[in-house]
């Protein structure tokens, strides 16, 4: 299928470059427009973030862990540290009330979406940055706490989503809403955590 795609779109672009009639202003609308982006996204893996594609319930499956940085050495044992971190993280989530078939989120079109959390349901709004794949959730208030916005790289396919935050952004986020910051476990992610830079955090989730 994504061989399909790859040779419709390159004889669509060849097409066009080699059309006399067609401007250079033109050409470079098409390229801009959305359905060339979505079919580029299509054959490069992953769907284009937007509203529609992101609509729907989705379902936590586990945490998501992403080690990035210049520290070669660091970097090396990145596969372990990142296994390491999946565990812990798995741990502190399952506390948290972050557990597999209880946590999920809904995003509607219109912008905005519920996160079922240990039965209670956060409202709130969210906004897509289409160009660099990330989006903005924006979390009202569960109970008397209020919740801070939080910020994803997100990572889209056909039945899967992936939200990754920032480590210290995430775990803040995991302490506000389930009071665990004395757990031992979300102080030995806090202590990997410090030791990579660029570390993002999260859940890849599934849709129903």
């Amino acid at each position: 299928m994504k061989k399909i795609k790859l040779s419709v779109f390159n004889l669509l672009v060849l097409f066009l470059f080699s059309s006399a009639s067609v401007s250079a202003q033109s050409i470079k609308d098409l390229l801009n427009s959305s359905t060339v982006k979505n079919a580029v996204t299509a054959v490069t893996g992953g769907k284009a973030l937007t509203a529609e594609n992101l609509s729907g319930k989705w379902i936590y499956v586990q945490p998501a862990v992403e080690l990035e940085g210049d520290n070669a050495l660091k970097n090396i044992a990145g596969s372990v540290a990142a296994t390491e971190l999946e565990k812990k993280l798995k741990e502190t989530c399952s506390k948290a009330g972050i557990v597999e078939g209880l946590f999920n989120y809904s995003f509607q079109a219109d912008g905005s979406f519920t996160n079922l959390l240990k039965g209670k349901t956060i409202k709130g709004t969210y906004v897509i940055d289409e160009e660099s794949k990330t989006i903005e959730l924006k979390y009202g208030k569960i109970g008397n706490k209020s919740l801070s916005t939080l910020k994803a790289r997100v990572i889209l396919t056909n039945d899967q989503l992936s939200l990754l935050f920032k480590a210290d952004k995430l775990l803040d986020f995991i302490s506000t809403v389930s009071s665990v910051s004395n757990n031992s476990t979300l102080k030995a992610v806090n202590k990997l955590a410090e030791q990579y830079d660029g570390l993002m955090l999260g859940f890849e989730l599934k849709q129903e």
